[in-house]
């Protein structure tokens, strides 16, 4: 459950929230299990947060800083990761399915066991990465480097490799 005085901060929007974090940077802030779809949350500092079992469908975390957070179980569904800072996030058991990660940082990150199905991976960062047992059904890996990466186990049925600007899909 998460800390009702976390939260009720969050509600008052990124800027505070982001305020309170510099103030705050020792803090591990704890969201666990919170609904917030559609949320709209450009830029928000969520660095070190625990925000397993979060349902942040549709959500917009353009530009977010989500390193060390723990989004564990989480329900991303949709939600625009672009650019976001995701290094040694977890991610394990997530549902990413069709979030837009384009040139999302997400070095040192365990997605063990997600969903990243339909999921828009363009140009990130992915050293280190876990991807062990991840689904990639239907995902669009344009510019990505998967060697850097632990792909042991990940499906990659149907998985677009080829920008569909610069020429042809290709699938496995």
């Amino acid at each position: 459950m998460a800390n009702k005085d976390h939260l009720a901060l969050l509600l008052r929007g990124v800027e505070t929230w982001n305020q309170w974090r510099q103030i705050a940077y020792e803090e591990w802030p704890d969201l666990r299990d919170i609904h917030l779809v559609g949320a709209s949350l450009r830029m928000v500092n969520l660095s070190r947060t625990d925000l397993r079992n979060a349902d942040l469908s549709e959500a917009n975390l353009e530009g977010a800083i989500l390193n060390r957070a723990d989004l564990q179980g989480a329900i991303l569904g949709k939600t625009n990761l672009n650019s976001a800072d995701c290094q040694h996030t977890i991610f394990r058991g997530a549902i990413l399915r069709a979030a837009d990660l384009r040139f999302a940082l997400l070095t040192e990150a365990d997605l063990t066991d997600a969903d990243l199905s339909e999921v828009f991976l363009t140009q990130a960062e992915l050293t280190g990465t876990s991807f062990v047992n991840a689904n990639f059904d239907d995902a669009h890996l344009y510019n990505v480097d998967l060697s850097k990466a632990d792909t042991h186990g990940a499906r990659l049925r149907k998985a677009y490799f080829t920008d569909p600007f610069r020429g042809p899909h290709s699938h496995l």
